[in-house]
């Protein structure tokens, strides 16, 4: 099943829980994606503008807006149905997203202001209404065994730019790899100033993100620095371009993943991570220059038998 097919699958999930009060399960949403929980996370909010929770919470207000307009139904067993434990917060709920009380509904056949459905299969990867990047470049490579040394936190998406990335470059952490263990960078990758390694993701949206540099595996670590080992394996290597920064991150796991689909490959979640690599020379220095810029993307992948 391909990435659109998958999310949509996911979507036909959340609709089939909104009759009811159960809460989201980001295990059964991971499982049916094909990817973390986080990742699907992110591309929903994209695509959607709003967080699933939210989705859930306009897409029910829908529903009961039109079973109030539909049936005789007591407003109280309406408002249970679709997880509201009082009257009251129903009420809340209702009038902020409708504008009217739900009495009003049902007795002056107010306007409802309906949350539709979203859809992921309308949406086109490469040069579509919402994706801003482009995918400029895929191969593959077999990288040998290494691991990764820099900064490491537990994040999210959301914090991720700042708490990490901003405080890897305040407290030098390039500059001390380069002084310590430069000579055993690896070298199968174009020359960059840092990396992103995303991995050991939990829940809906927290996962590892190490902020370093990929070295051999006899490296030593550097004073206060974190390590990791990564497995050898086959990796997708894919440039993505736009020009900016969020346009690109946005869209990468969309844009990946159909890439790496259509060239005969898959993801390979057994040993999942998600790396962006930024390059001095597709980088660092047009971004310099006012020019688009290209991020550069590892993942693991295994051949689609």
């Amino acid at each position: 099943m391909d990435n659109l097919n998958a999310f949509e699958s996911v979507v036909e999930y959340l609709e089939n829980i909104i009759p009811t009060s159960d809460e989201v399960d980001y295990s059964v949403i991971s499982k049916i994606a094909g990817c973390p929980a986080p990742l699907f996370q992110r591309i929903f909010t994209y695509i959607s503008g709003i967080s699933i929770n939210e989705y859930l919470r306009r897409r029910r207000l829908t529903l009961a807006g039109h079973d109030l307009r539909n049936s005789s139904e007591k407003i109280i067993d309406i408002a249970t149905k679709y997880g509201f434990n009082s009257h009251a917060s129903f009420t809340r709920a209702f009038r902020e997203h409708h504008n009217v009380s739900p009495s009003s509904v049902r007795k002056d056949r107010e306007k409802l202001s309906d949350h539709p459905r979203t859809s992921f299969t309308n949406i086109r990867i490469v040069g579509g209404k919402r994706i801003m990047a482009e995918l400029k470049k895929i191969e593959y490579a077999q990288f040998g065994s290494r691991k990764i040394v820099g900064m490491m936190k537990m994040t999210s998406f959301q914090k991720a730019g700042e708490e990490c990335w901003g405080s890897a470059i305040k407290e030098g952490v390039f500059d001390k790899i380069q002084q310590e263990v430069g000579k055993w960078i690896c070298k199968d990758i174009d020359d960059y100033i840092g990396l992103g390694h995303m991995s050991k993701f939990e829940g809906k949206d927290n996962f590892q993100y190490i902020i370093g540099k990929y070295v051999e595996l006899d490296a030593p670590v550097p004073e206060n620095m974190y390590a990791a080992d990564i497995p050898a394996g086959t990796v997708a290597k894919i440039w993505i371009e736009a020009d900016y920064l969020n346009d690109i991150i946005d869209s990468a796991y969309l844009i990946c993943s159909e890439a790496i689909e259509k060239t005969g490959y898959k993801i390979d979640f057994g040993n999942f991570y998600w790396c962006d690599v930024y390059t001095y020379d597709r980088y660092c220095t047009p971004l310099e220059k006012g020019q688009k810029i290209i991020l550069d993307y590892l993942l693991p992948v295994i051949k689609d038998e």
